[in-house]
């Protein structure tokens, strides 16, 4: 069964929002200064909780049952990540195209999720039902969102100093 959503976000918090047939069915809020969210999609509710330093996992915590039923772990040098659920599954994220606007979710079998963006709206194409795998594609997507922009913000300085200086 195909499932078809469209999505939008607010760039400046990077929350989204989740539509079928029009009608809002889900979200995703992203902490102030922060990279954990919590989310709701249809009848499901999740927290993601980045753990260590550079933020290399998330825990994704069910809040009926406060327990983890997955975790995410980030490739640091590839648009990279695998989604881990409890029930030992694994699914790979990756981004598509030289602008990063089309990423997959797969198990490379019997689940596959395709999203497509533009500025601040998209859609996503599911055959699965798995509501945290939906969400947690795009949970990644805003991680390696917030990292490119940290990356520039860091070398900023530097090629301004550059240009400047000569």
């Amino acid at each position: 069964m195909s499932r078809f959503i469209n999505w939008r976000s607010n760039w400046l918090s990077g929350n989204f929002q989740l539509f079928a047939d029009g009608v809002q069915k889900g979200m995703i809020t992203f902490e102030t200064w922060r990279s954990d969210a919590e989310s709701m999609f249809e009848d499901k509710n999740y927290f993601f909780s980045n753990v260590g330093f550079w933020q290399s996992q998330t825990n994704v915590i069910d809040r009926k049952t406060h327990e983890v039923v997955a975790i995410i772990t980030y490739d640091s040098w590839k648009s990279k990540a695998v989604i881990s659920l409890k029930s030992g599954e694994q699914y790979e994220w990756k981004s598509a195209g030289i602008w990063k606007s089309q990423f997959t979710v797969s198990n490379y079998k019997d689940a596959h999720i395709t999203y497509s963006a533009s500025s601040n709206s998209g859609a996503i194409s599911s055959d699965t039902d798995n509501e945290l795998l939906i969400i947690a594609g795009l949970f990644i997507k805003q991680i390696y969102n917030k990292r490119a922009i940290v990356l520039v913000a860091c070398f900023m300085p530097i090629i301004t100093i550059s240009i400047s200086g000569h």
